[in-house]
């Protein structure tokens, strides 16, 4: 059996809620979906919420202390809520009752759940294998970060948007926090995105790392960056979703350096006021690192 734990806020609902009703495509092996409520307004709570109750497999995490006159107001973070990496340190650790569990974003959809039991059947049989990602990005020497407008050494990650640990993980001391490190040369900073440290811990426990083959790449959909939403509203959420799955089935005869220029166009053209790529007016400003607001720790 495995947990997956999805963290859900105000941006992310309207497609949440297709994210949410993909994991009824799982029927080889018993699951739940925890979806912690990251201060999401009673409102929204209300109408998702109460669906998404009626599907078997969810249960919901809500904390009562989070009322819609107490949001985070902090404009260093993100938005009017908790950063993922405290909720992870602080609630992962709860999900020991399953021998697996995993983070998975509010904007990743499941397509086909094939991917999923190629994953588990890699964690089963290998010992030293502690985690599996859908995806996985290599050391970039020099990355432009579209958030702090700063270029930055971003270290390798095995990406947080679908990635399961074994149990066994959960004994790792190190931080999912985002980590940065000052480094000589003309890239001042060397960056370690949210669980990416936490992985380095896994790998210098003697444990492995790996990602899902690539031909599995259609069997979902990362929308991204929903975090950062402010213009993908339930007005043109069915719209926006119908064109990326379209664009994502037309990288299947399309050469990717061909689609990745058309895709930016149509989207461009039809959804030309959205932007999920800087942080949303008056947040996560005034500090420096890949997250404004972080501080950096000087390597020793």
């Amino acid at each position: 059996m495995i947990t997956f734990f999805m963290l859900v806020t105000d941006r992310d609902m309207v497609i949440a809620d297709y994210s949410v009703r993909s994991y009824a495509k799982i029927t080889a092996f018993p699951f739940k979906l925890v979806i912690y409520s990251n201060w999401v307004l009673s409102s929204l709570r209300e109408r998702y919420f109460t669906e998404w109750r009626k599907l078997p497999y969810v249960e919901i995490w809500e904390d009562p202390e989070q009322a819609d006159d107490r949001k985070p107001s902090d404009r260093q973070l993100w938005g009017p809520f908790e950063l993922c990496y405290t909720i992870w340190d602080r609630e992962l650790k709860k999900l020991t009752a399953t021998p697996y569990h995993a983070t998975v974003d509010a904007d990743f959809e499941i397509l086909d759940p094939d991917f999923i039991s190629a994953m588990l059947a890699r964690l089963e049989a290998d010992p030293k294998l502690i985690a599996m990602s859908a995806e996985y990005n290599p050391k970039t020497p020099k990355y432009f970060d579209t958030y702090s407008h700063e270029i930055i050494t971003l270290n390798e990650r095995w990406q947080t948007q679908f990635c399961i640990y074994k149990r066994e993980a959960l004994q790792c001391p190190v931080s999912h926090m985002y980590h940065v490190e000052l480094q000589p040369g003309p890239v001042p900073r060397s960056v370690w995105d949210d669980a990416g440290y936490f992985q380095r811990g896994l790998k210098q426990m003697g444990y492995e790392l790996d990602a899902v083959d690539p031909k599995y790449a259609r069997s979902f959909i990362h929308y991204g960056a929903f975090g950062q939403n402010r213009h993908i509203d339930e007005h043109n959420i069915a719209r926006y979703r119908r064109v990326q799955l379209a664009l994502q089935r037309a990288q299947l005869v399309v050469p990717a350096f061909i689609m990745n220029r058309v895709g930016w166009r149509v989207n461009r053209l039809l959804f030309p006021k959205v932007d999920r790529a800087t942080f949303a007016p008056g947040w996560g400003a005034d500090g420096p690192g890949r997250y404004r607001g972080h501080p950096d720790v000087v390597k020793d």
